[in-house]
């Protein structure tokens, strides 16, 4: 190592390296936040340097990190004597628990790095100076600043090229849709489900029935099998939220669970279809003003516990708690919350629903993308905006409700209008086919096929 940088404590550096390798086999998950932080060439020792790369990679793989995994990984890559050997790799792994100051240390080991390169680039631009005759200022500053770039991180992030990803792209065409299914007949039939990794906005005017629908949806889709549910609800509470899933499941009336005015019998059928439910991995938050930090914190703990997320509910969007921000709206404020929750369905791999509402220009008649409140860049953001509304002027009956669902942006879907029933005593949406009407000849024609209304020919 040359002079300029002997005035650096490297010892220092080398302890916290060693003290950030130790947390991640200590913890491996803290490798999510490290990688934020640190590039394997931030370390000063090129072994270090080896085994945080190896560990990158094996993260990245989802590979389990442990002593003998990572023994193998730097021996097929050929670097396990440059590492150290077993014994420094166990050394490494028996070192003092420091797991909750991984980012501590980390950020110690970035600020040596930092250090070194900026005297790197200082010697670099002596040597430019000596070296070169310049026409003019422009071509020194130009030179200058050539060199202070390559001090900034250099990464192509995730770019992959069509060949590096054939074998990924052939095997996605030789495997089943993983589309999850919403449990409502016409949308799946039409669309296919909903991805992993969209962001689904459901948005209406009040009493529409956004949360008995989402409901309804999580535990549908609870019930394929896909990972755990997350849904939280910052209006109602779980108790609340059961007492609609349980009028939905059992037909028994919202208002008598509500009112706890129930037969033997009901209660016994209510306590049949709760055990049921308890069956799926369906869980619920009934906290208030909770952050897009919390959703994001939680999930990743229940796929580390779990190992999959189903779906993600959040019952709504502008109940958060979105702290204002300099220099920017509410709606901005608001599309940038939206916009992490795409990133955290992307991350999860599962969808995530958010529940919104409208603003008052959408008081009347079908709702448009802008008609969402603080819709910032919502829209942009989302794969799936869904707008529940109901025709003016249309009264609760015995039979329900026609709810219209219209899907105003569909990025990989298109568009499309759909309708349901909704029973509100009963917390319930059901399909509403429209079957065609029998002409004056008592014939339902359908095409070139007719037949009659009683079904003869």
């Amino acid at each position: 190592m040359n002079d300029q940088l002997s005035i650096f404590d490297h010892d220092t550096a080398l302890k916290a390296e060693q003290q950030v390798l130790a947390s991640v086999f200590f913890d491996p998950t803290k490798m999510d936040d490290l990688i934020q932080i640190l590039s394997y060439d931030d370390f000063f020792s090129e072994r270090h340097s080896l085994i945080f790369k190896a560990l990158k990679h094996m993260h990245g793989k989802s590979m389990p990190i442990e002593i003998m995994t990572v023994v193998d990984a730097l021996n097929r890559r050929g670097q396990l004597e440059q590492a150290g050997g077993v014994g420094y790799l166990s050394e490494l792994s028996r070192a003092a628990p420091t797991g909750g100051y991984a980012v501590h240390y980390a950020n110690i080991v970035m600020n040596h790095s930092l250090q070194r390169k900026c005297v790197r680039l200082a010697q670099d631009i002596i040597q430019v100076a000596r070296e070169r005759d310049y026409e003019t200022a422009e071509e020194c500053y130009a030179a200058v600043d050539s060199l202070v770039n390559q001090l900034r991180p250099k990464t192509t992030g995730n770019m992959r090229t069509f060949d590096d990803t054939a074998e990924e792209y052939e095997q996605f065409l030789n495997t089943h849709d993983d589309l999850i299914k919403t449990g409502f007949p016409q949308f799946d039939e039409q669309f296919g489900g909903i991805g992993r990794g969209w962001l689904y906005i459901m948005a209406g005017r009040p009493s529409v029935g956004k949360t008995a629908k989402a409901l309804q949806m999580a535990y549908q889709i609870a019930q394929q099998n896909c990972g755990d549910i997350l849904f939280w609800s910052q209006e109602m509470t779980f108790s609340q939220l059961k007492n609609r899933i349980m009028a939905n499941l059992t037909g028994i009336s919202f208002a008598k669970i509500r009112m706890k005015n129930l037969t033997a019998d009901e209660k016994v059928t209510i306590m049949k279809a709760h055990k049921v439910v308890g069956q799926y991995p369906f869980k619920v938050e009934d906290s208030h003003g909770i952050t897009v930090e919390h959703v994001r914190s939680v999930a990743r703990q229940v796929k580390r516990n779990s190992g999959k997320v189903g779906a993600i509910f959040v019952d709504y969007l502008t109940r958060m708690n979105i702290p204002a921000k300099n220099g920017m709206t509410r709606a901005q404020v608001v599309g940038e919350v939206a916009k992490t929750f795409k990133y955290i369905a992307q991350e999860m791999e599962c969808p995530v629903i958010l529940l919104a509402q409208l603003n008052r220009e959408g008081a009347e008649g079908e709702p448009q993308l802008h008609h969402l409140k603080e819709s910032g860049d919502i829209e942009q953001e989302a794969d799936i905006v869904e707008f529940l509304w109901k025709e003016p002027d249309q009264n609760d009956t015995s039979n329900g409700v026609i709810v219209n669902s219209s899907i105003a942006k569909g990025r990989d879907t298109g568009t499309g209008t759909f309708k349901y029933r909704f029973k509100g005593w009963v917390m319930r949406y059901e399909d509403e086919i429209e079957r065609p009407q029998p002409n004056s000849e008592g014939y339902i024609t359908n095409h070139r096929t007719a037949r009659r209304r009683n079904g003869s020919a």
